[in-house]
């Protein structure tokens, strides 16, 4: 594959009022069924009613998954943070590999700072979440 070929998308979004481990459960589920079929790698952060994701694949299957995300009704605001070519992949052992705040910050560790501004009762969740995800 060629550089311009393999590209990484960054996004975050909020997640439907309601969600559950069993909503959250289906869309790993899925998505590792999906991702393997279309050569697709990358992590899932999912905490305090937020997701962050990072994909890596080829420009046309990242898209065409970037567009299922955005239509899929168990996510709210989503916002894109960018889609830019890069040289090889940094998941390339994960389908789609899931983590929480305390998983995240010990794979991690050097986000740890960040991270522990989300339990901050007077942080703006999101906007700690934007800064940690254009980092990762």
């Amino acid at each position: 594959m060629h550089k311009s070929d393999l590209v990484e998308l960054k996004y975050l979004s909020e997640a439907e009022t309601g969600m559950n481990i069993w909503g959250l459960t289906a869309i790993v589920d899925t998505s590792i069924t999906s991702n393997k079929s279309n050569s697709i790698t990358g992590i899932l952060f999912f905490d305090k009613g937020y997701f962050g994701q990072v994909l890596e694949g080829s420009r046309s299957a990242v898209e065409e998954t970037w567009g299922r995300i955005k239509n899929d009704s168990r996510h709210r605001n989503i916002e894109m943070l960018g889609i830019t070519e890069i040289e090889g992949r940094r998941f390339p052992k994960w389908s789609m590999k899931l983590f929480d705040t305390q998983e995240f910050t010990i794979v991690f560790p050097q986000f740890s700072g960040l991270m522990a501004k989300i339990d901050n009762p007077d942080a703006k969740t999101f906007q700690v979440l934007k800064s940690l995800w254009r980092e990762v």
